[in-house]
């Protein structure tokens, strides 16, 4: 049954009670009119016995009154002559036009033919005992018949005419002043043909009466089928109407736009309006997500190009911290030959004019040096501060991105639930929802992660810019020792006799010099190394902005299926 379509049910539904219908009421009236045919050919019967029954009685009281005079008379019980004069009489009488069908006969008490008027040989013959084929005492039943005061017996016997047993019926009454019993009979065997006759119109008219109660039922489920097709057809029409365009929104391409006729107050037009408020609140739907979708979408594409500038700068920075290092290992060097040239001082006081004056050129060259590294001390830490503003500006197009990601989730969590509502119907869109808010969940992740590094980026920009500050601040105490020394060389002129203990101290300067350029020359290459650090944490953020990016462009290709 659940195979069958509404429509075949509502045929069915119609049909069926309709056929049952008609062949019972067929069956009843065939039954009834068979049942009142078999009264009126059973009416027939008894009518036409009891006509018989009336002829046969209406002969006996003709032969009575051809005798009565005899019988009535005073000694008509004495006197044997009176008797066999009344025998004589009946024995003449006929009753029918074919001369021998209708007669009379006598029997005595113990069964002893009298007289019979059609059979002279029966007799004298005692048939008491005398049965019909179907076993009836005929003698015996028409004396019980006689004595009864009823008179009538049904029997068969020899029919002369024929030469066959026959039906017979036999009535009798009681001669009691002569102890014999009277009886006469005619043949009924045309009875039974009347009947057969009769009841073979019967048959006819139950057979007519048949096909035009087939007829009648067959035209009445044709126009009961007419109108079930009809009724049916007002409700299919309308229940197709609503599965092709529930089928058309399951697919993925449907025009979220059609709506079904929804005129009445019956249910099919109710099922319509359903159909009509869940078709606009999906459309609605559709239309929100689509514009968060272009909305993550223009956010994504800003983003990817704040991580191509941020992986600008980083590359930047990492060229001028190579540049950084490469003044570095010049300053050790310098600052070796400074150690070189105090050492030279000490072994050759008598050249301390030449020495002197080279050992200024040598500071001034020092000073150029230490100046240039203070300047581009100063730049790197203005790059790395610009880096520092660059990483909170992700940070902030993060927490745009973290927000747009949970709005998309709590709209697929939305979605999702009027999926769940909408039944079977809705789980194409319930699919959808589950991928939006997957998508909105690996977006926060994403973000995360990304935030997780620009927070060590920035840990890592604050460390190199106090490097860089305790750099700028080595660099100048170098430039103070450096001027110093210059106005000690100017002083060496006039005293020769403390170059050795200056060269002494020019020495242990150079060595701690020596020893800062190392340090500085070591944080150099901490802060490469937090650049490459930063470099790859932006290519990093610039392919979850790519993917980011994509997955907008697919929840807008699978919102744009649906025609709003």
């Amino acid at each position: 049954m659940a195979n069958l379509t509404i429509q075949t049910r509502i045929l069915l539904l119609a049909l069926l009670p309709s056929t049952l219908l008609a062949i019972v009421l067929v069956t009843f009236s065939l039954m009834q009119a068979r049942s009142l045919g078999q009264q009126g050919v059973d009416g027939f019967a008894e009518v036409y016995s009891q006509s018989q029954q009336a002829v046969i009685k209406n002969y006996m009281e003709l032969g009575k009154t051809a005798i009565a005079h005899l019988y009535n008379a005073p000694d008509a019980a004495t006197n044997p002559a009176i008797r066999e004069e009344a025998i004589n009489i009946l024995r003449q009488l006929r009753f029918d036009d074919s001369g021998s069908m209708g007669y009379f006969f006598i029997y005595d008490q113990q069964g002893v033919n009298v007289m019979h008027a059609a059979n002279p040989a029966l007799q004298g013959r005692n048939l008491m005992d005398l049965k019909d084929p179907n076993g009836v005492e005929v003698i015996r039943g028409l004396w019980n018949a006689a004595r009864s005061g009823k008179g009538y017996l049904y029997y068969h016997w020899n029919n002369p005419e024929t030469n066959t047993t026959d039906p017979k019926l036999g009535y009798a009454e009681e001669l009691t002043k002569w102890g014999l019993m009277l009886g006469t009979g005619f043949w009924i065997d045309s009875l039974d043909k009347q009947v057969a006759v009769m009841q073979q119109r019967v048959d006819d008219s139950l057979a007519t009466s048949l096909w035009s109660s087939i007829v009648t039922a067959a035209i009445a489920l044709i126009v009961i089928t007419l109108l079930a097709l009809v009724v049916v057809r007002s409700i299919i029409t309308p229940l197709k109407s609503a599965v092709s365009a529930m089928t058309d929104i399951a697919q993925g391409g449907g025009d979220l736009r059609h709506r079904l006729t929804a005129e009445g107050n019956d249910e099919l037009a109710q099922l319509a309006q359903a159909f009509n408020r869940f078709a606009s609140q999906v459309r609605d739907l559709v239309a929100q997500v689509a514009g968060s979708t272009k909305t993550l979408n223009h956010s994504a594409n800003e983003l990817n190009g704040i991580m191509r500038q941020a992986g600008q700068g980083v590359a930047r920075q990492q060229s001028e911290s190579d540049q950084v290092a490469t003044a570095m290992n010049e300053m050790a060097a310098s600052a070796h030959e400074v150690a070189d040239s105090a050492m030279r001082a000490s072994e050759a006081a008598a050249n301390a004019e030449d020495l002197v004056s080279n050992s200024k050129q040598t500071l001034l060259q020092t000073v150029r040096v230490i100046d240039g590294l203070a300047e581009q001390v100063s730049h790197g830490v203005s790059v790395i501060g610009e880096l520092s503003k660059e990483s909170d500006s992700i940070g902030g197009v993060l927490d745009v991105i973290r927000s747009i990601a949970e709005q998309t989730n709590l709209l697929a969590l939305n979605a999702a639930i009027e999926a769940a509502r909408a039944g079977e119907a809705g789980r194409g869109f319930a699919v959808v929802a589950d991928e939006v808010r997957t998508l909105a969940s690996r977006t926060q992740q994403s973000t995360q992660e990304i935030q997780q590094m620009i927070q060590r980026l920035q840990a890592g920009i604050k460390g190199a810019i106090d490097l860089i500050s305790k750099l700028k601040q080595s660099s100048q105490s170098s430039v103070d020792e450096i001027r110093q020394v210059e106005l000690a060389l100017n002083q060496i002129s006039s005293a020769v006799n403390t170059i050795n203990n200056m060269n002494a101290q020019i020495a242990t300067a150079a060595e701690e010099q020596t020893h800062v350029s190392g340090a500085i020359n070591e944080n150099v290459h901490q802060i490469v190394a937090v650049t490459e650090e930063t470099a790859e944490g932006t290519r990093r953020a610039s392919s979850t902005s790519e993917r980011l990016n994509a997955l907008a462009a697919e929840l807008d290709s699978l919102v744009g299926n649906y025609k709003v």
